[in-house]
C-alpha cells in the first residue's frame, strides 16, 4: 500500500481508540430519544441533533497521544 493509505488507516484507528477511551454517551440524546442510540462525544464537543456540550476539559496532548 501507498504511505497516504497507511497514514489514513492509523489515523482512523487512533481516533476509534480515542473515541472508545474518552468518549462518553449524550446525556440529552438518552432523554430525549430513547429508542435511538445516543451521540459519543469527545470533551466540548457539540451534540449535532440536541445541541448539548459536553462540560469536560479538552483532552491534553498526553492523553491525545497516549490512546
Amino acid at each position: 500500500m501507498s504511505d497516504a493509505i497507511e497514514t489514513y488507516k492509523v489515523m482512523g484507528e487512533h481516533r476509534k481508540a480515542l473515541r472508545a477511551k474518552y468518549g462518553v454517551p449524550c446525556p440529552r440524546c438518552a432523554t430525549a430519544r430513547p429508542k435511538a442510540h445516543p451521540s459519543i462525544l469527545m470533551p466540548q464537543q457539540r451534540c449535532r441533533v440536541d445541541g448539548y456540550v459536553d462540560p469536560r476539559p479538552e483532552l491534553t496532548d498526553e492523553q491525545w497521544s497516549q490512546a
